[in-house]
């Protein structure tokens, strides 16, 4: 990836997951608050970037009180988020999005991002995990069912041959 050390947050259940799909150098259960606040308290001031895929995904998950103080200098580090509260996207779409805060959003046309990033996978090698469903009713059920029950591993996709 290119990074001198990546570390994983997710729970314990799926530490094998993340190692065997992610170039991860460390992983920190989320479920376990006495490891959390060791790994914030030891690592203040360590990181150049916080890739958040957590905060306002369904559950009221908000890391960025907690991400925030991980970065390496408020002033050069780096917190991207894939999802937001509604108060991000609103600083989003009007162009006011706090400094060294990012929320990723795809835009409709996104061939050329796309092409980018099917590019980045080729040169790291990295392999995305997919969740494969059919596309029919039972597929669409199951799919649907694990998102809201937060279960899902890797993306789902829908096989339409």
């Amino acid at each position: 990836m290119g990074a001198a050390r990546v570390v994983g947050i997710c729970s314990g259940k799926n530490f094998e997951f993340v190692r065997e799909h992610c170039e991860i150098d460390e992983l920190v259960d989320y479920t376990d608050d006495t490891a959390v606040q060791k790994f914030v308290e030891e690592n203040k001031g360590k990181f150049d970037c916080i890739y958040d895929t957590a905060t306002g995904s369904g559950k009221g998950e908000n890391y960025v009180t907690t991400a925030i103080p991980l970065l390496l200098k408020q002033d050069t580090g780096e917190y991207v988020q894939i999802n937001g509260s509604p108060s991000d996207w609103f600083r989003h779409f009007t162009g006011m999005e706090k400094e060294h805060r990012t929320l990723v959003v795809t835009k409709q046309d996104a061939s050329g991002d796309l092409a980018r990033v099917a590019e980045l996978l080729q040169v790291s090698n990295a392999k995305p995990y997919l969740n494969t469903k059919e596309f029919n009713e039972a597929g669409a059920n199951e799919a649907f069912q694990q998102l809201k029950e937060r279960r899902t591993k890797g993306k789902i996709v829908f096989n339409i041959s």
